[in-house]
């Protein structure tokens, strides 16, 4: 009786060991990873926008906040943004609002790729400077009348200056 638990302890064990020896690791076909995001230039485009919009949407920092939304146009050398609000502020805080937009978009661009520098005190940073910058500010409720916009500006490519604060219809 001893006997056949020894033996049958032993299979056990062999038993046991031999599955621990097999490789579980499953070794995929690079066309099953072709959906991550690729970098482009050293940016991960889809990463940048999901940030900016993260960032600069967020209520709890940005009471005002509905939606950001921006685009590069190389073909036009243009990064436009459209910065969409839920309620009126007035024109200055809405210039403060947009600079602050594009200094952090430039800057989440330079983490991802630090050929570019970052903004500063005046700078807009090395990749935004390279473009000219167009930039709309306006409740989202009154989007498509460009009469009840807060601000609309234009920065021509690699100038610096905050951005304006007048009236898009003064």
């Amino acid at each position: 009786m001893k006997m056949k638990r020894w033996i049958l302890l032993a299979a056990s064990l062999c038993l046991l060991l031999s599955g621990c020896t097999k490789s579980n690791i499953v070794r995929g076909n690079q066309d099953e990873y072709g959906d991550l995001p690729q970098p482009v230039d050293g940016i991960v485009w889809e990463q940048v926008w999901e940030d900016l919009d993260a960032i600069y949407a967020d209520t709890y920092t940005y009471p005002f906040a509905e939606t950001v939304n921006a685009g590069v146009y190389p073909d036009e050398n243009m990064v436009k943004f459209y910065l969409l609000l839920n309620t009126d502020i007035p024109a200055d805080e809405a210039a403060d609002y947009a600079t602050e937009v594009i200094k952090g978009f430039n800057d989440l661009i330079a983490v991802q790729n630090n050929a570019y520098s970052k903004s500063s005190e005046d700078s807009y940073g090395g990749y935004v400077s390279q473009y000219g910058i167009y930039v709309m500010v306006g409740a989202d409720s009154t989007k498509a009348d460009k009469d009840n916009w807060i601000l609309e500006d234009t920065i021509p490519a690699g100038e610096y200056r905050p951005v304006s604060g007048e009236s898009a219809t003064e």
